[in-house]
């Protein structure tokens, strides 16, 4: 088969506590990645990543570092869900590289949108984060195998997606899926996969305080339309996990969950409608 052009991206934040603002003190921003910075209220730097080629074809490859000085607050989300095209049989995966580093009383928070997966598409994906002991890190990754209202099955995928998480120096977290399937459609009926749901979600948050937010959120998952979504934590984390039918029903439920992890704030700026 011909070789066909592939993206590459390459996008680079730091950030610094200036008068009590986050400010930006570094930026890099290379190939077909941009940051945009839109204007927000507070003391939190909000940062939109944006993929100009229009989605993930295998054989792209995409970096990012970012870096939270001490005392800063950033959050870090996406434009619109980033899209794993299909890809050929002898086409390499498509390769994402993302890598954090957060210090002393600092907060990063990683929430974009979200991934979808066409039926074929091959993709290796790992987040890095080295933080410090009292750093606080809160992480959202939700995947959406086909559209359910676009009539999309996934039946391929070659996907390796990964967190791993280092705490003043020790590993606390190493978080992998592995999904090499021929048939992910069936799989994803498995009451003990996902029982037919087509989103799967999973948010990590890493801070002093997750033991007093565990009741309040259980609370709210307790709730018919939650019944997907369960949470634990220990160690200084907390986890939940959940499946949902669409973007929609994830959104709702989210709607909830994340002003219990973000101590009352709303959605980011580019959720909203």
């Amino acid at each position: 088969m011909p070789l066909l052009q592939r993206a590459y991206g390459r996008f680079g934040l730091e950030v610094r506590n200036d008068r009590s603002q986050t400010q930006c003190y570094g930026l890099e921003q290379e190939g077909c990645c941009r940051l945009l910075f839109p204007r927000v209220a507070g003391q939190q730097m909000e940062v939109v990543t944006v993929n100009i080629s229009g989605g993930i074809a295998a054989g792209d490859r995409i970096e990012g570092d970012l870096r939270c000085n001490p005392h800063t607050n950033l959050l870090v989300t996406s434009q619109a869900a980033e899209r794993i095209y299909r890809a050929r049989s002898n086409d390499p995966a498509a390769r994402i590289n993302v890598s954090c580093h957060i210090a002393e009383d600092a907060c990063l928070e990683w929430l974009p949108h979200g991934t979808i997966f066409f039926d074929g598409s091959r993709l290796q994906r790992k987040m890095t984060v080295e933080m410090a002991d009292n750093a606080r890190f809160l992480f959202l990754e939700s995947r959406f195998f086909g559209r359910v209202a676009s009539g999309e099955c996934v039946e391929q995928l070659h996907v390796r997606d990964g967190l791993s998480v280092r705490r003043d120096g020790r590993r606390i977290l190493e978080d992998t899926l592995k999904l090499e399937s021929d048939s992910v459609n069936v799989l994803l009926k498995d009451p003990a996969v996902a029982a037919g749901y087509r989103v799967v979600t999973t948010l990590v948050l890493v801070a002093s305080d997750v033991s007093s937010r565990l009741e309040p959120l259980r609370n709210v998952l307790a709730a018919e339309e939650c019944k997907g979504f369960a949470a634990s934590a220990w160690n200084g984390m907390l986890i939940v996990r959940g499946i949902a039918q669409d973007n929609w029903q994830l959104e709702l439920i989210l709607q909830r969950i994340l002003p219990i992890l973000r101590n009352g704030q709303s959605m980011p700026t580019t959720w909203r409608s």
